[in-house]
């Protein structure tokens, strides 16, 4: 068995620009009295909001901390700058493609693989921090903390906002840099029936990808935030497997379903606040074993959220008891999506064929989950479904023992539509075109007939004429199989078959061109324009009724395998619908050509018939 297909591949630099929000963000904190202003008050320095104060009258928003000065309140500016090296962002790709027939050109299929290199990756480092390590939280695992104890509030577990600073004259001073790297590796396969139909049709994709990039200490932490590691990407999902449906009903109707499924984003545990002490809420959590932990209601809290909480998410805990959270280490659930359209055959429903008549749907799945189950009881079908990665929140810290307080976010992991604020809508879409103007069959026809008439230049003389017009604009499929007879593998009565039919077909063909090819020459100066195009369009209408006499005798003598490995533009003469839904043209929608399949790639004229 010979192996087919058409390999292709290719290599090259891509190269971001800049976003404008990061040029934006230098000049605003320039760290000058005309740059933006900061005001943080934490602990006893922060003043007792009056919200509804606040509401209706802007003067008393607080401009100063309370108590005066202190460690806990700061008016230092932030500073963003670039760094001298710093570059936009850029990648290395490559990819490599095989498509061909397989399953003895049953289907046909496309494998492909894709590498990228990530270069030149964008980071902060907050150039004013300070990393001298002043203690160790010892119940988590030695994470290191960057301020004294005493710059903790106890109440509340919040940091001071100074006490982490190489100098007091500024207080965040981000860097942009451009140091880190990543790769993308990706492998996709995507199969389709080789066969040409305009009933049913499907196509069907899988793919794999793996993403990894450097993440820099002050985006996400176990400790020290100049630590700059490998991780994988937060957009990296595994799988994805896509698909597309499609059923003519009746010639009428075309409804067309799309959808995919793929693996859920990776996340990660966090705390929300900051326990390091490097002035930056990007700390993972240190998971709590219930069995050894010190603090009752922690150890009672995690007891609960891992025999509640998802059953993926609570794995991702159990492997991870006493020690703080890897990057991306809990996976979120599975997510499907997908996309309903039902358009129209113009022509059934006494339309013109120039109208195009379009429902689409979005997220249906969203709407049949609302049907079936009410806005109370929403199973998420369609929905991103985000899990919430908070696992602690700070609520105090112990001083004496140097230790925080935490509550157990008995939410981590939870997926509940009915909890996110944000859902995917259901949007119904009812779309009307009509196209305007001359149709491109027409004006052809008559910017032909017009030279040396109405306009300057030679007039068409008749073997022009019959040589331009004289296949109707139709491609042969008879002609096209016998110059594929070793490819089809024809036998001998095939071939012979073949060949009568397309002497029957030229023959008659002639009949109906040749004489309006001749009347066409001779048409005077002021020729009747219209009568002249309609002579064209009957013209084209009984040389498309050929092929539908041919059709039955044509897929009779053909065998499924042969059928298969004719061309799509080729396969399509062999389906009766088909052509009957080009016999009046196919400007507009050209409807029941499956989603993908160019007419106007056969080289054929469009005509049209307005009724």
């Amino acid at each position: 068995m010979g192996f087919e297909g058409v390999v292709r591949g290719g290599i090259g630099i891509f190269q971001n620009s800049p976003a404008a929000t990061l040029t934006g963000s230098a000049i605003d904190n320039s760290g000058l009295t005309s740059g933006v202003q900061n005001l943080i008050c934490t602990g006893a320095s922060a003043p007792a909001p009056d919200w509804a104060t606040y509401g209706t009258d802007l003067s008393q928003i607080p401009s100063t901390c309370a108590g005066g000065g202190s460690v806990f309140a700061s008016t230092l500016p932030n500073v963003t700058l670039f760094s001298t090296g710093y570059q936009p962002a850029r990648s290395v790709r490559s990819n490599l493609q095989w498509n061909g027939p397989v399953l003895n050109n049953t289907f046909n299929a496309t494998l492909e693989g894709t590498f990228s290199w990530n270069e030149q990756q964008q980071s902060s480092i907050d150039l004013n921090f300070n990393p001298t390590q002043r203690f160790a939280l010892a119940n988590e695992a030695g994470r290191p903390v960057f301020v004294q104890s005493t710059s903790i509030f106890p109440a509340t577990g919040a940091i001071a906002p100074g006490d982490n600073r190489i100098t007091t004259a500024f207080n965040r001073v981000s860097q942009q840099v451009s140091d880190l790297a990543g790769m993308s590796r990706q492998v996709s396969l995507r199969i389709s029936p080789t066969r040409f139909s305009t009933g049913f049709t499907w196509s069907a994709a899988y793919v794999y990808s793996s993403n990894k990039q450097q993440v820099r200490g002050f985006q996400n932490t176990a400790g020290n935030p100049l630590v700059v590691e490998w991780a994988r990407a937060s957009f990296d999902m595994r799988y994805q497997i896509s698909y597309n449906l499609g059923y003519n009903f009746f010639d009428a109707v075309r409804v067309n379903w799309s959808g995919s499924f793929r693996s859920g984003n990776p996340y990660t545990p966090v705390v929300s606040g900051d326990v390091n002490g490097d002035g930056y809420s990007n700390d993972r959590a240190f998971i709590f074993d219930p069995a050894t932990v010190a603090d009752p209601a922690v150890a009672s809290a995690m007891t609960s959220l891992l025999a509640t909480t998802d059953g993926a998410a609570a794995e991702c805990l159990r492997a991870q008891t006493g020690r703080i959270a890897d990057r991306n280490s809990c996976q979120g659930p599975w997510l499907q999506s997908a996309v309903l359209s039902l358009s129209i055959n113009p022509v059934k429903f006494h339309l013109p064929q120039r109208a195009t008549v379009l429902l689409s749907v979005s997220n249906p799945l969203g709407a049949a989950d609302l049907l079936l189950h009410g806005s109370d009881g929403i199973k998420g079908w369609g929905q991103a479904r985000t899990p919430d990665a908070t696992l602690l929140y700070v609520r105090g810290y112990d001083a004496g023992t140097q230790r925080f307080r935490y509550d157990v976010n008995q939410r981590f992991g939870n997926t509940d539509p009915r909890l996110s604020a944000i859902r995917s809508p259901v949007a119904v879409t009812l779309q009307f075109r009509f196209d305007l103007g001359p149709t491109r069959e027409r004006q052809l026809l008559l910017q032909t007939l017009d030279r040396g008439r109405s306009h300057d230049g030679t007039k068409a003389a008749e073997p022009q004429l019959k040589a331009q017009y004289g296949s109707a604009g139709l491609p042969n499929p008879m002609a096209t199989m016998l110059r594929s007879a070793d490819t089809l593998k024809l036998t001998s009565p095939q071939a012979d078959s073949l060949a009568t039919m397309n002497r029957w077909y030229l023959i008659r063909l002639d009949s109906i061109w040749a004489p309006l090819a001749k009347e066409f020459a001779a048409l005077p100066d002021g020729y009747d324009r219209e009568a002249a195009f309609i002579k064209y369009t009957k013209a084209r209408q009984a040389s498309v009724d050929l092929l539908i006499r041919l059709e039955p005798r044509l897929n009779a003598l053909l065998s499924r395998e042969q059928k298969r490995k004719l061309p799509a533009f080729i396969a399509s003469y062999l389906d009766k619908r088909y052509l009957k839904s080009v016999r009046n043209g196919t400007a507009g929608t050209g409807f029941g050509v499956p989603g993908g399949f160019d007419v106007g790639a056969m080289g054929g004229n469009r005509i049209e018939i307005r009724r």
